[in-house]
């Protein structure tokens, strides 16, 4: 599929071009679906990922605030694949309401995770986010972002 010019999906390598997120703090693996408004992006959980050894160790689930930090870059990569950052600006996170858990994520399970832009006032952006696995809804949540200097 193609959108915005791009080959779908698109891969963690690619997305590294456009979120300056790494290694452990990089959530997004794949970009499946990307439209003017809406991407749907593959989250794998890490089933060796460090924060499972201690959150909650004898029945190990991924912490929401990890699930929310997902949908947030998944907003974040949106915002730059379909309307671009000029140099030294990245979008940060500036509120996030009304964030529901309703299913544990669990190691090695693959999140898919759908966000959409609601309103844009620039600098700032508003979304809507949900999170599954499984087709599962685990997470729902709605989140601001600003467009930020690094500078």
């Amino acid at each position: 599929m193609e959108c915005n010019n791009y080959i779908l999906p698109l891969n963690r390598d690619f997305i590294k071009g456009f979120l300056p997120h790494r290694d452990p703090m990089l959530f997004i693996d794949n970009v499946i679906s990307l439209e003017e408004n809406q991407i749907v992006v593959e989250s794998f959980v890490d089933p060796k990922a460090n924060y499972f050894k201690g959150h909650f160790p004898d029945m190990p689930v991924m912490p929401g605030v990890l699930i929310i930090e997902s949908v947030a870059q998944a907003g974040a990569l949106l915002v730059s694949l379909t309307r671009g950052l000029t140099e030294g600006k990245f979008i940060a996170f500036s509120s996030v309401e009304k964030v529901k858990f309703r299913h544990s994520v669990l190691p090695g399970e693959k999140i898919t995770i759908h966000v959409e832009i609601e309103k844009i006032r620039l600098p700032f952006y508003k979304f809507k986010g949900v999170a599954k696995v499984q087709n599962k809804v685990c997470s729902t949540l709605v989140f601001s972002a600003a467009e930020m200097s690094n500078k």
